[in-house]
């Protein structure tokens, strides 16, 4: 028996694998591959077969790329921009305002996207937690200055959370030539001191970018909470005048 034909534009079928509800993930999977093999596609696919499920957090971070890649784009714009002011910055090209100005450009992009992401999530029935909107949040920072992440990320492909995003390509940043080795060394070792005070400073605060999102949250829920309270105490207000009035009538 003749081979069958082989899948039509298997990209394609990715995308639209990516942009499946949860619920109906897996099945796909599993009718993509086995049409694969029915086609004589072995290689391809073993491949579709070892695809993951998205969690919830990686499902609505896909969906960003498909309903609002305007975001994405501003995001993967910050990144680089970002990445690329650290790195001259480690040179001594560029300013601590100007990382800073970068960095809140990155954060701003984020919070967009994570106020998006929610939205997706209740829309499709899912809880959007703190939890797992926290998740969002790394996994889109990190996405943002890491190579292959930000390729997934514009395509929607994601198939696992991303965290602990570092400095990736500063680790090429070379010294500049120096006349006596004396200088090179201590210049060397300034840079890698710079290096590790980077890092340190970035990843602390991410952390502090992280807490400062959550405690927003928690906020944005105190402040619901408080208002409702004082609805509730306002009309004990008005049901307080009214008995006063007729007990005085």
């Amino acid at each position: 028996m003749p081979p069958l034909a082989a899948v039509p534009d298997l990209d394609r079928e990715l995308d639209e694998l990516y942009d499946l509800p949860l619920d109906d993930w897996t099945r796909a999977r599993n009718d993509l591959a086995a049409r694969l093999k029915k086609a004589h596609q072995s290689e391809q696919a073993e491949q579709v077969k070892a695809l993951r499920k998205p969690t919830a957090a990686t499902w609505a971070v896909n969906q960003l790329a498909r309903r609002s890649d305007k975001g994405v784009a501003k995001l993967l714009e910050a990144g680089e921009q970002l990445r690329k002011t650290q790195e001259r910055a480690l040179g001594g090209r560029a300013s601590a305002a100007d990382v800073s100005a970068a960095a809140k450009e990155e954060r701003d992009a984020i919070r967009e996207l994570v106020a998006a992401a929610r939205s997706i999530l209740e829309a499709a029935g899912n809880a959007a937690t703190p939890a797992t909107l926290d998740r969002i949040t790394e996994t889109l920072r990190t996405a943002a200055v890491d190579d292959a992440g930000r390729e997934l990320l514009a395509r929607g492909r994601l198939d696992e959370e991303l965290s602990g995003a570092g400095f990736g390509s500063l680790a090429a940043v070379k010294l500049a030539p120096r006349p006596r080795t004396d200088e090179r060394k201590a210049a060397r070792e300034r840079v890698n001191a710079l290096r590790a005070d980077a890092r340190r400073l970035t990843k602390e605060a991410r952390e502090a970018e992280a807490e400062a999102d959550r405690l927003e949250r928690d906020a944005d829920e105190a402040r619901a909470a408080a208002n409702a309270k004082r609805g509730e105490a306002d009309t004990a207000a008005t049901q307080l005048a009214e008995a006063e009035a007729a007990l005085k009538a």
